[in-house]
């Protein structure tokens, strides 16, 4: 028996109630609820950009484009800050304009919203319907925009699945999350990341074609990391800079605003336990917190003008090469500010750490 959802073939999932079989390994994510396959009439869909795709943004969306055309699979490898959700606007509305049923889906509910804004503003002739936890009153529709939790919705339902973050957690190493995908697409998908290492399309370079931030390792007793962390704020407060300082888990953060606070900084933690952090996003934007002490929940999904970043305890094991990558990756992402510092605090360098460098370096290459 395999469950046509999950793709569990182990036994001791299943059981049987009267008649009907289900699978305990996925069914706490909930009952599929589109099993009706509608067909969209050819749409009249557009998007509108209020700034022109660079050369190699726009060759990678002719391939894209094509490869889905000749009926493809596409994993594309594209550096943080680069903008590789527009390059998929193109078979987006390629497909929709053909009737076809689509799905831009990501890891993690703040993503979903962000592109969905973003969606919103910039397509017509279509209004997609916006799927996650706690916003679920309409699931189907031609164009869904969902978290990767959603996907137990859909069975063999979409032409076109696109994933955008698919290294991120809680989507990366979950083998259910990774069969409802693959069970809910009928036709093909593209795949994004900035970490992956295969892929069959690559750009190396960002929309404003400067490089990326290469970290800065500095060895240092974590005792005395605190001491270091405060002289780099000191210097960015003095140049209002905006600050993220990373932890590696929940409990370090509330150490380390207790001490910025009691050296006289503006600082607010914010982790997945953090109810509406745009707010504080907006706040950091605004020059009234000198910095945000963060847990990985925003290693992604977000810009901040002119953002410095400051990795504490970078030895932890969170902290593997593509994290790492992606920290970087917050730094240098706006003109004119296309410059900044990562700094990466720990009381050794590690591999993850050096692996990190030498990849940046390489794509700067």
């Amino acid at each position: 028996m395999i469950c046509p959802r999950c793709l569990n073939e182990d036994p001791q999932y299943f059981y049987q109630i009267q008649d009907r079989y289900y699978c305990r390994k996925c069914i706490h994510y909930g009952h599929q609820e589109t099993s009706i396959q509608l067909t969209y009439p050819n749409q009249n869909v557009d998007y509108h950009l209020q700034y022109e795709l660079t050369k190699e943004q726009k060759r990678i969306a002719f391939q894209i484009l094509k490869r889905y055309q000749k009926k493809k699979d596409t994993v594309v490898k594209s550096v943080t800050g680069s903008g590789k959700t527009e390059m998929i606007y193109p078979v987006i509305k390629y497909a929709l304009n053909q009737g076809h049923k689509v799905c831009f889906t990501t890891p993690r509910k703040a993503l979903t919203q962000e592109l969905a804004m973003r969606i919103e503003k910039q397509f017509t002739g279509i209004k997609p319907v916006i799927v996650y936890g706690g916003h679920s009153k309409q699931v189907d529709g031609q164009f869904i925009i969902c978290t990767t939790h959603q996907l137990f919705r859909y069975r063999h339902c979409f032409d076109l699945l696109i994933l955008d973050e698919f290294d991120a957690f809680p989507y990366a190493g979950n083998n259910e999350l990774q069969a409802m995908l693959k069970t809910s697409i009928k036709g093909h998908y593209v795949m994004m990341s900035a970490t992956n290492q295969e892929s069959d399309l690559l750009l190396k370079r960002r929309y404003h074609g400067h490089d990326l931030p290469v970290p800065k390792s500095i060895v240092v007793p974590d005792i005395f990391s605190y001491f270091m962390m405060m002289k780099l704020l000191k210097r960015y407060r003095a140049s209002k800079k905006p600050v993220l300082i990373f932890v590696p888990t929940i409990k370090d953060i509330k150490p380390v605003v207790k001490f910025l606070k009691v050296v006289g900084f503006k600082v607010y933690g914010v982790s997945s336990q953090t109810e509406n952090i745009k707010h504080h996003l907006e706040l950091l934007k605004e020059n009234l917190y000198d910095a945000l002490i963060t847990t990985t929940i925003l290693e992604r999904g977000m810009t901040v003008k002119n953002i410095q970043v400051i990795v504490m305890k970078g030895a932890h094991p969170i902290y593997d090469c593509p994290t790492l990558i992606q920290i970087a990756g917050r730094v240098g992402r706006v003109v004119p500010f296309n410059e900044g510092e990562v700094i990466i605090l720990s009381y050794f360098k590690t591999k993850e750490i050096r692996q990190c460098i030498k990849e940046i370096k390489a794509l700067n290459a």
